[in-house]
Order: structure tokens, then C-alpha cells, then sequence
């Protein structure tokens, strides 16, 4: 594949100099050698007394002649073709170089006078009058004035002729040269008294017509700028044609003698200047009058300029609003302008003048019914033209409040109305159709540039959003364990995963003392950062409670009553709530309205520990401790406790399906023999393997306690245990074992 390497600046402008060095060290010393031959030649046709033969006429000298002006002409065309010019210095550079080359000429030919016997109008070999040196000289210089002048004119008006140039204007351009050059070279070698010469310059003189008319630059131009450019064309016209007739007349005869073909060509390049000066200025004239509409239509162009360098640049809103109805009343498309937008950040559509441009201080609500024109040009999703806006009942405004022709354009992007732009002009019928077409326009834009803004704004407003999200992640994160407490026989595996940056789920531990080991596990309803702050305040009280009355039925009694007056109505949490005593190897734990915690033990099927219990919140009366239902149970070596939220059973697949009971269930039975760790891994990779996703529909927390008492109890006792009931059948006589005073 092709790469297209960029130079730097300072690099392309040493190669340009390298190149214009070469092309002046290859075309200057050809351009001289040729120049000094055909002098020589006529040097020695002066001193030979006759005219060359036909054959060294045409072979030689006229080829030389040739191929020295070509060399003229590229050394010319590389020194201008870079070079950019303005029309008013592009005429007075032709009216000097014509009014320099005809005094150069006239001073030419006051040197020396002609032979005894000749007259200046009829130099040539067919005379038989034998030339001088002073003839020669003047020929010869003469020559190269025209020439120079010839090009020089042609090179200047080339920038003109090519101003917003395509490929067709560049191809009439050279088949104008093309045709210019071909017609001269066919007069020097045919007889001037035939009439098909007349023909020869039919094809150029038409090619000429079409580049003369080639003046689109005259649109861009301001009305002094015209009338300067008016002045010099005239002069620079003059000029050429005082030029072409000194030409013509005084130096034709020593012209035609040094060739024919070049005095063709400096006539038809003088010609076509003056065609070009004639063109100009009937095009300038012509134009004057409407200088004043074209500039409007420039300034239209701009402010739409503008706007689009704003879509780029501009993000605040209230800057780009005053933008938007600036912009038009300067391009002096509009005398007023505002831009009427939905309040959407207090909740209302109803419309809002954000900004306004060239009304009297008097409010627009008061001028006319604004929500009763933004709607219908909501709906319309057209722009609503009023020609007659002071005869519309939805206007209140007076005659000299500046509304008598009124438009309003929706803005429109993403097929979404943003808003609606108003523009106003004191007169009726002040807008013309291609003015509506242009605030049309303009409005597509400042509808996209009003879309980004806003697109930013949300943009920004989520990054700061993520920001504080992110903080309240690591909050939050800091809330749960940072680490597990070593316990000689209790090992603890735990694991909470957010369904989004924060979640509700929460877990702890608390040592109270060597004996006894709180926990707690809770779901706040919900997800996101209302869940997190329910989450951050439920850790507060139970740092803070449990040390107080540890006991599960008043812990969460008082937990109730603390987040009764701080939880909304809709929202509660469930929570299970725990103490290990390790003296008595017993667990005493009560839930409230959570997920039924897992027994599995050695040898025995996972048991469901359905305990009755509100969830925190729910009620704010005695009924909350009527539903507790506490238990007590003794441990037995390698009791698992599987603690979990509902974001594990209620995971579903593609199909929809929830995880449940019965899977988690099952995949205890068959892996009951694997300790607390490696449970804790099969039911996650389990879980994330029938969603088909490593994220969840809602905030996961997995807690999984093994029983390992040291040192171990007797066989018979274990059995003894395994025998005994797992909840207690009367709810109401449980004694939960609690820290005595003394431990």
C-alpha cells in the first residue's frame, strides 16, 4: 500500500527552492543561448546582404525562435504559478507592464533611424532593403519586450481566469494557449494573403471568449473593492490597447520580420487581455447593484461558518444559546432572534427563552403566546412562517416592537425536537424563501451543535457519576471484613460480589470476646448507591448493637426500631443474625425475613433452616418480634453453615429460568464431603456456569462457616448429637447462650 509522507513546512520550502534553482539553471542559460543565435542570425543576414532560404527559414530559424520563447514561457510560469494575486493588483501589474513595454519600444525605436529608402511599416525580406545593425538591435529587443509582456499578461490573468478552477476551466485554459500557439506558428507559414488565415483565428478568438468570461471572483468582492477594481480595469484596458496599437503599427513591421508567429501570438495575448478588461468591467458594472444582497448571503456563510467552528469548540449552553440567536441577527438575516428550549432539568416541557438577540428589553411572553407556537412547530416539525405576524391572534405585540414578519424553525437532531429558534424582522413579508432556507440551515446546525453540547453535558454528568460511584465502591468495599479472624476451630469463606458499582448485600464479623463470634448477613432491597447507604448504616449498628445485646431476638428488635425512621416505605432489609459461642460449641442465630440458611452435615442430607421473621423494616410495631423464631443448635465436627442472599437462587439463565433451591440443594448432596473452601468455589463456578455469564442479575453474597472443634469429640458423642433436633420445637423456651459477665 501507497504512503503519502508530509514534509515538514521547512522542508517543503527547501525543496521548492532546490526545484526553482534547477529550473533556472536548466532554462536561463537554453532561453540565452537561443536568444543570442537568432540574433546572430540576423546578424549575419545583415552582413550577407540576402535572405535566407525557405528551408533554413523554417528549419532552423523559426524552430529556434520556437524553442527559445518556450523556454521563456516556463521560466516565467514557474516563478508565477505559485504565487496568488488579488485583482486589483493583478490589473495595475498589467496596466505598468504595458505602459513600460510601449514607452521602452518608443524609445527603442528613436535609436538610429531606417536605411535610405525604407519606412518603418515595411521591413521584410520580400523588399529587398538590406537591414542594419540598428534594425537588428531593435528587432531584436523589441522581440523580447513583446514577448515578455505578452506572457506576462497571460500568466497574470491566469489566476483570475482559474479562480475556483475544475477541470473544465483548466482545459478551456490550455486549449485557449494550445490554439493561440498552433494559429501563430500556421500564419508564419503560410502565405498572410490567403483568407484561410481569417479561419485560423476563429477557433483561439472563441476559446478566448469562453476565459474571458471567466470573472466569478467579481462575486466575492465588497462594493468599494468593485469600484476600485471598476477604475482599474479601465486602466489597465487603456493601457493594453495602446499597447496592441503601438504593436499593431509602429513596431509591427520589425515584429513580423523577426517572426510572424511570435507577433500573431503577442497580438492575440494583448487581445485577450483587452477582452478580459472589457468582460471585468461590464461584469463589475452589472454587479454593483447587488453587492448589498450577495454580501448578506456571505455573511449568512459565515455565521453558518461560524457555527460549525462552534459544534467543534463550544460545549457550554448557555454560550452556545447566545451563539444561536446571535448569529443570525448579524448575518442580517433577522433584525431578533431567541431560542426557546424544554426546562427538562426542573421536569417540564413547557418552553423557556434561554437567549435572546435584538429585542427591546420587553419580555417575549408578554409579545405573543410562546407555548402555543413552539407546539405547533413541535408538531409541524416544519418551520412556521407568520408573513403577517402582528394579524395572528397568538401575537400581542405592538407595531413598534419589531415582529411583523415572524419564523420559527424546530431544531432538530437525532429525529428528536431540541427546541425552537425564533427570528423576527419588523416588517411583513421580510423574509424572502431562499431566507428561510438559510435559518433552515442554520438551525440543522445549531441543532447538532446544541445536541453535542448536551451529549457532553450527560457525558460529563456520568464521569462525575462514575467518579463518586467509584468512591462509594471503596467505601463500601472498606465496610466489609478486610480479612477473616483466625479461629482455632471455626473456619470462614466469604465472598460478595455487586450486581452494579455498589450494592446492598452485606456481611460481617465480630469477635466479642475468645468466646463468642457475631455475624451477620443482610440484603437491602434494592441495588445501587440508596442500597449502598441502607448497607453503610446497617454496619453501623451492627458494630455498634451487637456488643450490646448480642442475643439474636433484641439484636434484631433494636436493629428494627433503628432503621424504622430512616427506611423508606418501600424499602426493607432481611438479614440473618448469629452467635457462635465456642465454649459451648453452640450456634444460636434468628432470621428475618432472609434466605433459609444451609445446615450440612457429615453423612446427612443439606437441611433448609426456615426460621420465621419480618424483614427489618416492615413493621414498626410489636408484631416484628412476635414472628422472630430464634434457634439454638449444637455443632457437631464438620457442620457446614452455607449463609447467601437471594442473588445466588433467583440468578437466571438464558431461558429465564431462576437457579432455586433444589440446584443449590443438590449440589450440596453431591458434593457434602468437600470442606468449606472448596464449596464455596463449586458453588460459584456452578452458579456462573448455568447463567452463562460472569455477572449477576442482582447483588450476590456467599457465606460458608466449618465447624472444627479442637480437640475432637468422642464417636458415641457425635452420634448422640446427630440424633438431636435441629431447631427447637418450642420457639418460645429457647434460651440462646450468651456471654456471661465474666468471660
Amino acid at each position: 500500500m501507497a504512503r503519502h509522507l508530509t514534509l515538514p513546512s521547512w522542508q517543503q520550502t527547501e525543496v521548492l527552492l532546490q526545484h526553482r534553482r534547477t529550473r533556472w539553471a536548466l532554462l536561463l542559460p537554453f532561453f540565452g543561448a537561443g536568444y543570442i543565435l537568432t540574433v546572430i542570425f540576423h546578424v549575419l543576414t545583415w552582413q550577407s546582404g540576402k535572405p535566407a532560404s525557405p528551408w533554413v527559414q523554417v528549419l532552423y530559424y523559426d524552430g529556434l525562435v520556437l524553442l527559445t520563447y518556450s523556454a521563456l514561457w516556463l521560466l516565467l510560469w514557474g516563478e508565477t504559478r505559485q504565487r496568488g494575486t488579488t485583482p486589483v493588483r493583478t490589473f495595475w501589474n498589467l496596466s505598468i507592464a504595458a505602459l513600460l513595454a510601449q514607452g521602452a519600444g518608443l524609445l527603442l525605436l528613436q535609436i538610429g533611424s531606417p536605411p535610405e529608402g525604407t519606412t518603418t511599416s515595411g521591413f521584410a525580406y520580400e523588399t529587398g532593403v538590406p537591414l542594419t545593425l540598428v534594425t537588428v538591435v531593435q528587432m531584436n529587443a523589441l522581440a523580447l519586450l513583446g514577448a515578455l509582456l505578452a506572457f506576462w499578461v497571460l500568466l497574470q490573468l491566469r489566476g483570475l481566469v482559474l479562480f475556483k478552477r475544475t477541470r473544465q476551466s483548466e482545459r478551456y485554459w490550455r486549449l485557449m494557449l494550445g490554439s493561440m500557439a498552433l494559429s501563430a506558428l500556421l500564419v508564419d507559414w503560410l502565405d498572410p494573403s490567403e483568407p484561410v488565415l481569417v479561419l485560423l483565428l476563429v477557433v483561439p478568438v472563441g476559446l478566448m471568449l469562453r476565459n474571458a468570461f471567466r470573472v466569478s471572483w467579481i462575486l466575492y468582492l465588497t462594493f468599494r473593492q468593485k469600484l476600485l477594481n471598476l477604475g482599474l480595469s479601465i486602466l489597465a484596458a487603456g493601457a493594453l490597447s495602446a499597447t496592441l496599437a503601438f504593436v499593431s503599427d509602429q513596431a509591427h513591421a520589425y515584429l513580423w520580420h523577426y517572426s510572424a508567429a511570435l507577433s500573431t501570438f503577442i497580438s492575440l495575448a494583448l487581445a485577450f487581455g483587452i477582452l478580459y478588461q472589457a468582460t471585468t468591467f461590464l461584469s463589475l458594472l452589472f454587479h454593483l447593484p447587488t453587492t448589498g444582497d450577495f454580501q448578506r448571503k456571505v455573511d449568512e456563510l459565515a455565521a453558518l461558518h461560524a457555527l460549525m467552528q462552534l459544534v467543534r469548540q463550544v460545549f457550554d449552553a448557555e454560550r452556545l444559546a447566545e451563539t444561536i440567536v446571535r448569529l443570525p441577527v448579524e448575518a442580517g438575516v433577522a433584525q431578533s432572534a431567541w431560542l426557546a428550549l424544554p426546562d427538562l432539568q426542573r421536569g417540564s416541557l413547557r418552553p423557556q427563552v434561554v437567549a435572546q438577540w435584538g429585542l427591546i428589553d420587553t419580555p417575549v411572553d408578554t409579545l405573543l403566546d410562546l407555548e402555543a407556537l413552539y407546539q405547533e412547530t413541535v408538531t409541524r416539525r416544519q418551520p412556521l412562517l407568520l408573513e403577517q405576524a402582528l394579524a395572528d391572534h397568538r401575537v400581542r405585540a405592538r407595531p413598534d416592537h419589531s415582529l411583523g414578519t415572524l419564523l420559527a424553525v424546530p431544531l432538530l437532531a437525532r429525529n428528536e425536537v431540541l427546541g425552537v429558534l425564533f427570528v423576527a424582522r419588523e416588517v411583513a413579508y421580510g423574509f424572502e424563501q431562499d431566507d428561510v432556507e438559510a435559518i433552515t440551515v442554520f438551525a440543522a446546525q445549531a441543532a447538532l451543535a446544541l445536541d453535542n453540547a448536551q451529549l457532553l453535558a450527560e457525558r460529563l454528568e456520568k464521569e462525575r457519576l462514575a467518579r463518586e460511584l467509584a468512591i462509594a465502591r471503596e467505601v463500601q468495599r472498606r465496610l466489609l471484613p478486610q480479612q477473616i479472624p483466625r479461629l482455632p476451630n471455626l473456619n470462614v469463606v466469604a465472598t460478595s460480589i455487586p450486581a452494579q458499582e455498589v450494592g446492598g448485600d452485606y456481611y460481617d464479623l465480630l469477635p466479642l470476646d475468645d468466646n463468642y463470634l457475631a455475624f451477620i448477613v443482610a440484603d437491602v432491597a434494592g441495588k445501587g448507591t440508596s442500597a449502598a447507604f441502607y448497607m453503610a448504616e446497617l454496619q453501623g449498628i451492627f458494630r455498634s448493637l451487637s456488643r450490646l445485646t448480642p442475643e439474636p431476638t433484641q439484636f434484631l428488635t433494636h436493629a428494627n426500631h433503628a432503621l424504622a425512621d430512616t427506611l423508606e416505605r418501600t424499602a426493607f432489609i432481611s438479614a440473618v443474625y448469629g452467635v457462635f459461642d465456642f465454649k459451648a460449641a453452640t450456634l444460636t442465630l434468628a432470621r428475618a425475613g432472609h434466605t433459609p440458611p444451609v445446615l450440612l452435615r457429615p453423612d446427612q442430607p443439606p437441611r433448609l433452616l426456615r426460621l420465621q421473621g419480618l424483614g427489618l423494616g416492615l413493621d414498626r410495631s410489636g408484631l416484628f418480634l412476635q414472628t422472630l423464631e430464634p434457634c439454638t443448635l449444637t455443632l457437631m465436627p464438620g457442620d457446614r453453615l452455607i449463609l447467601y442472599t437471594d442473588g445466588l437462587i433467583e440468578s437466571r439463565n438464558s431461558y429465564g429460568e431462576p437457579y432455586g433451591y433444589e440446584r443449590l440443594l443438590q449440589l450440596l448432596t453431591v458434593h457434602a464431603d468437600q470442606n468449606a473452601e472448596a464449596l464455596h468455589t463449586l458453588i460459584l463456578e456452578a452458579l456462573q456456569q448455568f447463567t452463562g455469564r460472569p455477572v449477576y442479575d442482582d447483588d450476590l453474597t456467599l457465606v460458608i462457616f466449618q465447624w472444627q472443634p479442637i480437640p475432637a469429640l468422642p464417636t458415641e458423642t457425635n452420634r448422640q448429637l446427630a440424633d438431636k433436633p435441629l431447631l427447637s420445637v418450642e420457639p418460645s423456651t429457647l434460651q440462646p447462650s450468651r456471654p456471661s459477665s465474666d468471660t
